[in-house]
């Protein structure tokens, strides 16, 4: 296209759209049923029409049908005659498993904080071996839940048991009733957290034959389910999509702690991290309703075009390097926080090799050979970007390459309403953006040549795992300032990270820039418009809106 630029806004129209979809669609709708919603809602030949009724609506092409979630079980024989109901409509049934501890099912964690089983115990490892044994009579796919996790022993262990307990509670008891049978993990939202409780994303997608991944963002203005950010969900899939290449599968999300728009903008960031279906949990909510169900259903005529536009075109920008399983201290979360303030994060469990700017925050420090890595970037010109939090906790000479220290222990501080180390000194780095606290500049970002390349170090931070307040919170337990960071900042912190992109953005924060193969996208997460400049050129975002432009970046 050249010398042609398009623009898309994404808006409203309401549109009843019927199940039936090509098969080569690039994105395909289907929802989660919990067992007690079963029991509920499709236990009758008349209930399973109205239910069929409300699917159509929202152009629901498949049911995955819990046969189990604590004490509750579903009937094998209505699972089969649910099963054959939608099928005989055109929709998809495969099955689901809810692991959750009840009064007779399975064992409690001894701590109350989480409703999770034990999965040390042999009556847990029995009674979920039941549940499998018995949704496999009725289908050949079923997938997990994410409460596939628990917090006793030592963090080691439950990693190692929970993949271990993959084959013997899950795949034997299964492939006994059916040998074909096929099994997806689906691997909740809290990336950062999962390995604490046993979560271990690259050994589970070996286990197993699918990724599920929990695209689930929350009002990022309320504590109920943490601070969580509204790029959480498009952060988390692009990561677990690195981790599990061609097992990867569908984006789950659900109503809980959203508005209606933060509901609209789980589909949203889902497609855009390049998910093939969205899956709605849960039945129930779709058929109570929730204020988000008419701004999805309206929507969906852009979200196919969306999908078809994102399908076939990577993404591109900075790679934010974290390895599977790897610990965030101090970094936790800030993958989500970086695009919030509009830079192209790309989350990737592999080291980045050739990328022309590469972020590594705390979590690099799990790579061993994280130091050779970043020798051999800088030699072929590179742009690293690392955080004090990565410079404590790994060799002192990569310090001396990027031109500051650190001190052996993070000194928290505030910075024009941003988080920042206030031990990061310069010793012979160049300070690009600085910012006052206590009537004295603190570096917020330093560079130093070094070889062919460039080390940046921001000096940003985000929290740490040992929570003050609640250990055991999983998600963000307060607000950061990133989301709330004043434009001329903003916009200076961008410069020097999207240079070696060539490209270049003028934006208020909480509008999200991704770059995809000739395109670039700017998401505006904001209740009104913006006007933004993208490489000079002035655009105007509409209120919760989309924009796509085509670019040369590529031609």
């Amino acid at each position: 296209m050249q010398g042609i630029h398009c623009y898309v806004a994404a808006g409203l129209m309401t549109l009843l759209i019927p199940a039936a979809r090509p098969a080569d669609e690039p994105l395909k709708i289907s929802v989660y049923a919990p067992a007690e919603t079963v029991n509920r809602y499709l236990n009758t030949p008349e209930g399973r029409q109205d239910v069929v009724t409300v699917l159509k609506r929202f152009r629901v092409s498949k049911v995955y049908l819990e046969g189990n979630r604590g004490d509750v079980w579903v009937p094998v024989d209505l699972l089969r005659a649910v099963r054959d109901d939608l099928v005989s409509k055109g929709i998809e049934a495969s099955g689901g498993v809810g692991p959750l501890p009840g009064k007779t099912f399975g064992v409690h964690v001894t701590s109350q904080r989480h409703r999770w089983l034990d999965y040390r115990a042999e009556k847990s490892q029995q009674d979920v071996a039941r549940a499998f044994t018995e949704s496999a009579a009725v289908f050949d796919e079923m997938i997990v839940d994410d409460f596939y996790c628990f917090d006793e022993g030592t963090v080691a262990s439950r990693r190692d048991l929970l993949v271990r307990l993959i084959d013997s509670m899950m795949y034997k008891p299964a492939r006994a009733v059916r040998p074909s049978v096929r099994l997806i993990i689906k691997i909740p939202q809290w990336y950062d957290r999962l390995q604490e409780y046993g979560y271990d994303p690259a050994r589970m997608t070996a286990a197993s034959d699918g990724i599920w991944v929990g695209a689930e963002t929350r009002n990022p203005d309320t504590y109920e389910s943490g601070y969580v950010q509204p790029m959480e969900g498009y952060v988390n899939f692009r990561w677990l999509a690195s981790v599990a290449g061609s097992k990867i599968g569908g984006a789950w999300f659900d109503f809980i702690d959203c508005t209606a728009q933060n509901y609209l903008d789980q589909a949203y960031q889902s497609v855009l991290a390049g998910a093939r279906e969205l899956t709605l949990f849960n039945l129930g909510n779709l058929m109570r309703g929730h204020p988000g169900q008419p701004l999805f259903q309206a929507a969906l005529p852009k979200l196919l075009e969306l999908a078809e536009k994102v399908r076939g075109r990577p993404a591109s920008g900075i790679a934010y390097y974290k390895p599977s399983s790897s610990d965030g201290d101090e970094n936790l979360y800030l993958m989500e926080y970086l695009p919030m303030v509009g830079l192209p994060i790309v989350p990737v469990a592999k080291f980045p090799s050739g990328w022309p700017v590469i972020f590594l925050g705390s979590q690099a420090a799990a790579d061993h050979d994280l130091l050779a890595s970043i020798k051999r970037e800088l030699a072929r010109g590179a742009t690293l970007v690392l955080t004090p939090a990565l410079l404590r906790r790994i060799d002192r000479q990569a310090a001396n390459m990027a031109g500051v220290t650190v001190s052996p222990q993070l000194q928290p501080g505030m910075a024009g309403g941003l988080e920042v180390d206030l031990s990061l000194a310069v010793t012979r780095a160049e300070t690009r953006v600085s910012i006052p606290a206590d009537g004295k500049p603190v570096p917020l970002l330093t560079m130093r040549k070094n070889g062919r390349g460039r080390i940046l170090v921001a000096n940003v931070r985000a929290f740490s795992g040992d929570y003050p307040k609640d250990p055991e919170w999983i998600f963000p337990p307060e607000k950061l300032g990133l989301p709330e960071l004043a434009q001329p900042l903003a916009d200076a912190l961008r410069r020097d990270l999207l240079k070696p992109l060539k490209t270049s953005l003028a934006a208020p924060s909480k509008v999200a820039f991704y770059m995809l193969s000739d395109a670039s996208v700017l998401y505006n997460f904001r209740n009104e418009p913006v006007e933004v400049k993208l490489d000079g050129k002035v655009i105007q975002v509409p209120a919760n809106g989309l924009v796509w432009r085509y670019t040369q970046r590529h031609k």
